[in-house]
């Protein structure tokens, strides 16, 4: 039994990219897994692909992070999913609807480490993403769930940190379906450590 009353799913979302400015880098890799709070994270809905632009731009240390995926776009190896910058909001708006969300209609509850400042700037210049995916302004950042006044000042967590503050062990994977299923961990640790109950009139619905 869930020690808490879950709601509504929300959608865990995370993107690797060829640098911090979206107005010069690019998405490479999006992964993310909705959760309903009582499917294992393992099994929980969940979509990737890479982001095939063809031409890449990007900061040199950021590009060299990411050999691994360069180089499955590049070869197109087998077993993944490759979306050329405009097909990327179509499917994963398919996505949704396939598992129970309605972007049509009803705006998306997203969680993610930075994704408001960060993750939304890059996943707004894919071609109609604001159209077919629909995000509710208050987001689930684990940061502010793990946060220590008395030890991290006005900073909040980076994601290792929160991640041993929840007992979770290992390094943070920089794997986007990897990391979104760490923030979907992370968040239901947190909930579950507190015993919180989410009111009917949750503050998401507003």
């Amino acid at each position: 039994m869930r020690p808490w009353i879950w709601l509504a799913s929300y959608l865990s979302i995370d993107i690797e990219t060829t640098g911090l400015n979206p107005e010069n880098c690019q998405v490479l890799e999006i992964g993310a897994v909705i959760d309903d709070g009582l499917t294992p994270i393992e099994d929980c809905p969940t979509f990737h692909c890479y982001v095939d632009h063809g031409l890449i731009l990007g900061e040199p240390y950021a590009v060299s992070m990411h050999a691994i995926i360069l180089r499955r776009i590049a070869t197109h190896e087998e077993g993944y999913t490759y979306l050329q910058p405009w097909e990327v909001a179509t499917r994963f708006h398919d996505f949704l609807k396939e598992h129970g969300l309605d972007p049509e209609n009803e705006k998306i509850v997203v969680a993610g480490k930075n994704y408001a400042s960060f993750d939304a700037s890059f996943l707004r210049k894919l071609t109609n993403w604001d159209k077919h995916v629909r995000v509710h302004h208050r987001i689930l950042d684990p940061a502010a769930m793990y946060w220590q006044p008395e030890i991290d000042g006005v900073e909040l967590p980076d994601t290792k940190t929160c991640m041993e503050r929840a007992g979770i062990s290992g390094e943070v994977a920089h794997t986007a379906v990897e990391d979104a299923r760490t923030v979907a961990l992370l968040i239901r640790r947190a909930i579950a450590g507190r015993r919180l109950l989410v009111p009917d009139n949750s503050v998401l619905a507003s």
